[in-house]
């Protein structure tokens, strides 16, 4: 006897020649599915309904969740629904929108500015631009792109927040803290901090500026998840996540590095800037009793630092608002590490409590399927790559670099990748809702005089902010399934 090992050509000819009809979750039942494309499965398997609840080894499971959620919808003591305002639309193309003013995102004095620094002011508007891409009364997500060795001035904001780098490379600096960040690095902002930016890069600076309503209501966090479609065990290969799959390209992805604190010389003068400061270190003194809403929260964090989960050693201590409900069914947890990459990279940690607000990276192989779920717990993807259907209660979508979704208390959602080889990477966000949306109001105080930027740091027009440099290879993808599943023949020869 002898083995050999058929090519792989051969054995996707074989792979289709197996499964050349279209399975239901009946058929998948009896066969040994791990070899299925996506061709051959039908949609239709991870819709709820009383034949797919049959076939479905992880009902039993499922149907806890499903009473849970209307036991849940129906007790006046859980967190409610959204409503009116709270309830914004499910949806924003980052794309095809404009860049907005910067007196829209900045609630500043422009009147006071324009008049100590007129020329300096039209230069800002050039080098940096901005975008509002979820306006949510307790929370703000904003794109912010400034030009090569642009400068974005020392300024306060009486919001809570944090920087996310998507690309390119720049100096900044919070409170008494200087570094070096580059893709992948998340910034923490504290209420009234001082920031400042300074580009490197030859190309603009990308990042998202995360502000939200601090102190939320935490029962909305950890109360509820409840997946509540059927088969999500059945997955087409074409979805499984290589061992060692990153979603940013090595060439730009690098750990921060700490720098020495340059302080900024004190404007001269009794202008609009040393006023602004004078303001500021007031306004510190007062909010909080001068100490930081999150002290166990870092200053700043490297994703790379962080691990991807194993999703099968997930605890409801862990954090994550779906953790608690998803320990409970380890067959869920063993799909997710086939098909999902997940990492938290920020947290917004209130002592004694929870947080305010946190940011993963999610990732979903290709032509995967995350079927029907909800929560509790407001939640919002910003869409980093790949081409994924999302639908949000029945509602379908076209989810590509740039658009954000926003999915609402209990709201219905799943995900569908539509392009093989490519999976769908985003950065994924919860917060405790219905906080001191007071900061809002509040006026952001620059605190550094304009500068004049140079006609280099203009960001010209084409200028594509999502084009993110995302690993593109994903072959290892189906070279990882055909050696992980290599089928093997017994050859007689004689």
């Amino acid at each position: 006897m002898k083995r050999k090992y058929i090519s792989e050509i051969l054995k996707i000819s074989i792979l289709m020649s197996l499964t050349a009809n279209v399975y239901s979750a009946s058929d998948l039942h009896k066969h040994d599915y791990s070899h299925i494309s996506f061709k051959d499965i039908s949609p239709e398997i991870y819709y709820e309904n009383a034949e797919n609840r049959k076939m479905d080894r992880a009902d039993s499971a499922l149907e806890v969740m499903r009473s849970k959620k209307k036991r849940d919808l129906s007790d006046p003591n859980s967190p409610k629904k959204f409503e009116g305002l709270n309830n914004i639309s499910p949806e924003f193309i980052s794309s095809q929108k404009p860049w907005n003013k910067l007196e829209d995102v900045f609630p500043a004095d422009w009147p006071a500015l324009n008049k100590s620094s007129q020329r300096q002011l039209q230069d800002l508007a050039k080098t940096v631009k901005v975008k509002t891409v979820m306006n949510h009364p307790d929370l703000r997500i904003i794109e912010v792109a400034i030009g090569p060795n642009g400068i974005l001035p020392q300024f306060s904001d009486p919001a809570p927040g944090a920087f996310h780098i998507l690309g390119g490379d720049a100096e900044i600096t919070v409170g008494e803290n200087t570094v070096h960040a580059y893709t992948g690095t998340s910034i923490k902002l504290e209420p009234l901090s001082l920031r400042r930016i300074e580009v490197k890069s030859k190309e603009p600076l990308k990042l998202l500026w995360f502000r939200w309503a601090p102190n939320g209501q935490e029962a909305y966090l950890n109360y509820g998840y409840y997946l509540t479609g059927t088969n999500f065990h059945i997955q087409p290969y074409q979805a499984n996540m290589p061992d060692n799959f990153e979603q940013w390209d090595d060439a730009v992805r690098k750990k921060y590095e700490v720098l020495p604190f340059k302080e900024l010389k004190t404007a001269a003068g009794d202008n609009v800037y040393k006023q602004n400061l004078l303001a500021v270190n007031s306004l510190q003194q007062k909010a909080n009793h001068g100490l930081p809403l999150y002290p166990g929260t870092p200053a700043f964090l490297f994703e790379k630092d962080r691990q991807w989960i194993d999703f099968s050693k997930l605890t409801a201590s862990s954090g994550f608002f779906f953790a608690a409900d998803a320990e409970k069914n380890k067959e869920l947890l063993h799909t997710w590490n086939k098909i999902a990459r997940m990492k938290g990279v920020f947290r917004a940690i209130v002592p004694n409590k929870l947080y305010d607000f946190n940011l993963s990276y999610l990732s979903i192989g290709p032509r995967g399927k995350y079927v029907t779920h909800s929560h509790a717990t407001p939640e919002f993807y910003y869409i980093l790559g790949g081409k994924t259907e999302w639908q949000i209660n029945k509602k379908k979508y076209i989810a590509e670099a740039g658009n954000t979704y926003f999915h609402s208390p209990y709201y219905d959602h799943e995900m569908l990748g539509l392009k093989e080889g490519s999976a769908m990477v985003a950065l994924t966000g919860s917060w405790a809702p219905f906080g001191d949306r007071t900061v809002f109001d509040k006026k952001i105080l620059f605190t550094e005089a304009l500068p004049t930027q140079k006609e280099e740091s203009f960001i010209q027009n084409g200028f594509n902010f999502h084009d993110f440099k995302l690993k593109k290879d994903l072959g290892g993808v189906l070279k990882s399934m055909l050696t992980l599943n290599e089928a093997i023949i017994d050859v007689k020869e004689g």
